[in-house]
């Protein structure tokens, strides 16, 4: 299974930072508004509540993953999931321009791996590799061939 890493202590970082200051913010909260109305103990709430909406949101990057084997690929992106045959991929893309991998597939669009990031490095690029090595094994078994029987299948990404 492969997860941005970078990203995700950075959302938890940003996580804690905006909870901590809408926390803050709800407990000093007192007196009145500039145009004289009065703040009640439910604005002190409504102020935390907030913040709790914003730290939540700023950790969906933990939601992001991609699993894969040789027949198939699973990806968890940001609003969605896919499970994708390796038989309807064209190719594993990863530009050197690009902040993210993506899969190209058969029909041209593209599918984005939010989870294999630039950010990460040689982490991303290995990934990367692992999945075009899992591709192209997921590819000759549709084809007819049985790289099992040969004993050339990568490990899955689970």
């Amino acid at each position: 299974m492969l997860r941005p890493r970078r990203v995700r202590w950075i959302s938890l970082a940003a996580a804690a930072v905006i909870l901590g200051i809408n926390a803050f913010a709800g407990v000093t909260l007192s007196g009145t508004t500039s145009n004289g109305g009065t703040l009640f103990p439910a604005d002190r709430w409504a102020v935390a509540g907030i913040g709790l909406f914003f730290a939540a949101l700023a950790l969906v990057p933990w939601r992001l993953r991609v699993e894969a084997d040789t027949d198939h690929v699973r990806v968890r992106n940001l609003l969605g999931d896919h499970t994708v045959a390796w038989a309807l991929v064209d190719r594993v893309r990863f530009d050197r321009t690009a902040l993210w991998a993506s899969l190209e597939l058969a029909d041209g669009e593209p599918l984005p791996l939010f989870a294999v990031q630039l950010i990460d490095g040689d982490a991303a690029v290995a990934a990367v590799r692992r999945l075009r090595e899992l591709h192209a094994a997921g590819r000759a078994q549709h084809a007819g061939s049985d790289p099992a029987a040969a004993g050339e299948l990568p490990p899955a990404l689970n």
